[in-house]
């Protein structure tokens, strides 16, 4: 416990370190997430490789005081099936088995992504994975009003779409909007109308949504040609060396 102590408070005072300063515009509010992920990544790392229950129910506590695990489904999955087989019966790990199952939580990396019937800017409906590119896709899960969003949309997801779009690289966007008009100007403003765009113009009540289990944008889904998740939530320079380092 005084060594999971030790690294919280690390990791907080680089935290502190890493807040962007100024205001929330689109990158500050993306360096904010990156050193909020910076302050969750060792307490996690301790709960992987502990043996004793106490102090890794403390770090994944820690990793959210507020019991919010949508960004890393993953790890708590992964800390709820260690602690079954280590420690069965044990009331604190019914506890976290019911955070930390699968079902409650975001689609996974590993998982097959729905087939859900995207109702498209066109008009038509067109199932997900026939939208899906011959070798890797972003299904990109964002807004007009989402200034982190426009900014993914303009400084690297048209780039990526233009350099690698002809050999296999796909973009499929699904909004948050309840406007036509307004989603459909950003689209145009973006130049993002390169690849297939989808929403239920429902806003914040979007069945997708519900369906991958998700609350928060900008977010993301890397998708092979089959429709499996081998990536999630990857931006800016993150995501443009992911998709670099696939295509070489």
């Amino acid at each position: 416990m005084l060594q999971l102590r030790d690294i919280r408070q690390a990791a907080f005072d680089q935290f502190l370190a890493g807040k962007a300063a100024g205001a929330h515009d689109e990158s500050a509010l993306l360096d904010e997430e990156k050193a909020l992920h910076s302050f969750q990544k060792p307490m996690m790392q301790f709960a992987e490789e502990t043996t004793y229950l106490l102090p890794a129910l403390t770090a994944i506590r820690w990793v959210s005081i507020e019991q919010d695990y949508e960004r890393v489904p993953e790890f708590m999955v992964s800390q709820a099936e260690k602690w079954k087989a280590a420690a069965p019966g044990h009331p604190w790990v019914a506890q976290l088995a019911v955070v930390g199952d699968r079902k409650s939580l975001p689609v996974l990396v590993g998982d097959e992504i729905p087939d859900y019937p995207m109702p498209m800017l066109s008009g038509d409906t067109i199932p997900l994975r026939q939208l899906l590119g011959k070798r890797l896709t972003v299904l990109d899960l964002w807004a007009s009003w989402c200034a982190p969003c426009r900014k993914q949309n303009r400084n690297y997801l048209v780039p990526l779409w233009d350099k690698y779009h002809a050999a296999g690289f796909q973009v499929v966007g699904y909004a948050l909007d309840a406007d036509r008009g307004t989603w459909a100007s950003a689209i145009e403003k973006d130049g993002a109308d390169r690849w297939p765009h989808a929403s239920d113009l429902r806003g914040d009540d979007a069945p997708l949504f519900k369906e991958l289990r998700l609350t928060t944008i900008p977010a993301n889904f890397v998708l092979d040609a089959a429709g499996k998740v081998v990536a999630k939530n990857l931006h800016g320079e993150e995501l443009a060396a992911f998709v670099e380092h696939y295509f070489q």
